[in-house]
């Protein structure tokens, strides 16, 4: 059954070409042929029939299937690879499946086109440990990545106080996408990749990038003579009451998020935001006008802030010293005029706080990548000299 055999077969019936094409593909693909091949649906024509049934001895009908039963000879694929020649039937090339790294690598690359303006950032995903993990075991991290991205940028525009439930909802079309699991893994380690903040837990690094799990959960606790507007045109005064009382008022992410301006009812108002509990305590006592921003602010803390920033107020930001500390300054001075009371002025340098290894290696890495920094002179004092703690500067502040 060489070539010309072949040949001369198909010069004589061409029609049989589509079942013969069956049989080359088995020679191409298989170590064997099977002991009984399918060759496709009964011909009609009785001619290809004839000419097939002269090929195949023992063809039969079986549920409008032509089959052929093959002796252990006529199962070499060896046989029928000249047909397979003739017919330009060739072996599949086996598609090659790219390793994670070249995928991730492939990722990297759309991600630039994507968003150019982020290039150099993408170029840092890269080197993340956590990213290869994923790419090594989700066959759909490309994709992935690219809606995690998106979510990242979104939130540059968006209000402060988005959940996670909404961003997965947009970009996962599934509300419950990054509220656990890899999907949330990434997001929070794109988070921390963006931000440099290597330590915070997943509630600290959310309420900075103004992510909210909750927003029955979420608050601020405030402490000042204010009233505020709601949406039906109400004003109610009750922290204005809490303050006349000596008492903090402690105002859902809701009633923030809704309230449309507030009214100061003392002028000239100067806020201190405190980083601390203890700090804060003390202010409320002292009957001095004060925010608790509870570590890094949330959505609850900067909302409100802005609309003490509206209502003419300004800040004082009192809080550690230390990268951390400066950074919830920073932000605080996003919303509000702010100014930081720096409590190392004029302190021996005996009485800092040396800086842990770690930390000195995290402050000096922030400070090569945010040269232009608001407190980088201050970041810069920290490193060479240590740190305050908020709490130890209690008395010097009142």
């Amino acid at each position: 059954m060489n070539t010309a055999f072949w040949q001369e077969r198909l010069e004589r019936c061409p029609a049989m070409r589509p079942w013969l094409t069956r049989t080359a593909r088995y020679a191409v693909t298989a170590e064997k042929l099977p002991a009984t091949l399918t060759l496709g649906s009964v011909p009609e024509d009785k001619a290809v029939y004839q000419s097939l049934s002269e090929i195949f001895p023992g063809c039969r009908e079986e549920n409008g299937r032509l089959k052929a039963k093959l002796d252990s000879a006529l199962r070499e694929c060896a046989l029928w690879r000249p047909l397979a020649d003739l017919l330009g039937v060739k072996p599949a090339v086996p598609k090659t499946t790219p390793s994670p790294d070249e995928r991730l690598e492939q990722t990297v690359r759309r991600l630039k086109v994507l968003f150019p303006g982020d290039s150099a950032f993408i170029s840092q995903l890269r080197a993340s440990d956590q990213l290869h993990r994923f790419f090594t075991s989700a066959e759909s991290a490309p994709d992935d990545l690219v809606a995690l991205f998106e979510a990242l940028v979104s939130l540059r525009a968006a209000p402060a106080g988005l959940t996670l439930s909404e961003l997965g909802a947009k970009w996962f079309n599934d509300s419950k996408a990054l509220r656990n699991g890899p999907l949330r893994q990434q997001f929070e380690n794109l988070l921390r990749l963006q931000s440099g903040d290597d330590d915070s837990d997943s509630a600290t690094l959310l309420n900075a990038c103004g992510i909210i799990e909750n927003p029955y959960t979420t608050h601020v606790v405030v402490f000042a003579p204010f009233s505020y507007l709601t949406q039906d045109g109400a004003w109610l005064d009750w922290p204005h009451r809490l303050w006349q009382r000596g008492e903090a008022a402690i105002l859902s992410w809701k009633t923030v998020r809704t309230l449309t301006a507030i009214r100061l009812e003392e002028s000239c108002l100067s806020l201190i935001t405190s980083e601390n509990a203890a700090p804060f305590h003390r202010l409320v006592e002292m009957r001095r006008p004060a925010l608790y921003t509870e570590g890094y602010p949330n959505a609850a803390v900067k909302t409100l802030l802005q609309r003490f920033a509206q209502a003419g107020a300004a800040g004082l930001h009192w809080g550690d010293t230390d990268l951390d500390g400066f950074r919830i300054a920073e932000q605080v001075a996003r919303c509000i005029p702010s100014t930081f009371f720096d409590p190392q002025q004029g302190l021996p340098h005996a009485r800092l706080r040396r800086l842990t290894h770690e930390q000195h290696r995290r402050l000096e890495q922030f400070i090569d990548a945010h040269p232009d920094f608001t407190y980088l002179a201050e970041l810069r004092h920290t490193l060479a000299h240590g740190w305050l703690e908020q709490e130890q500067t209690i008395d010097r502040f009142t």
